[in-house]
């Protein structure tokens, strides 16, 4: 394998296998500085636990798809994008894909920027997973969380004597 072959990652989605080159030291720090703005602790986290099985990475990475547009301007998304899939191209291919090349399938686009962090970030992830494990800390969320945003009841209707 050459130098240049060492940098090229792929991922996968609905059956089609995308290739990409890796971002430069310089812009994958960038990317994790605009990530901590929004969380990507949760992101991480969730691609480390489909890598062992918790779920589809595919489904992992469509859920963290939805967080981070909820979370994240679109400056902020485009540089990640631009920095992650500035030279995308569909195996077999020597033609880039471009965002038009997505028109109407967004969220497959969407998916693979998600797929192409997990796979640029696997350092990170295989960390995280040692971690949990030595932790016991991949277990799903307990209830006491979703009770976070439900209000006790107070046993009263509410309507006055």
């Amino acid at each position: 394998m050459s130098s240049a072959e060492a940098y090229i990652r792929t991922v996968e989605h609905e059956g089609v296998t995308y290739r990409f080159a890796m971002p430069s030291a310089e812009k994958q720090r960038a990317i994790l500085f605009r990530l901590g703005k929004y969380g990507v602790e949760p992101m991480i986290r969730g691609l480390a636990l489909a890598e062992i099985g918790a779920n589809s990475s595919v489904a992992v990475a469509g859920g963290i798809v939805g967080s981070m547009l909820a979370r994240m301007p679109e400056d902020d998304f485009n540089f990640i994008c631009d920095s992650l899939l500035g030279k995308l191209f569909k195996e077999g291919s020597s033609t880039p894909l471009t965002l038009e090349d997505f028109s109407g399938r967004l969220k497959t686009y969407f998916t693979i920027v998600v797929l192409a962090l997990g796979v640029t970030f696997e350092d990170f992830s295989g960390l995280l997973t040692l971690f949990q494990k030595s932790t016991a800390s991949a277990e799903a969320p307990d209830s006491s969380q979703e009770n976070e945003s439900t209000q006790p009841s107070t046993g009263s209707s509410g309507v006055p004597a």
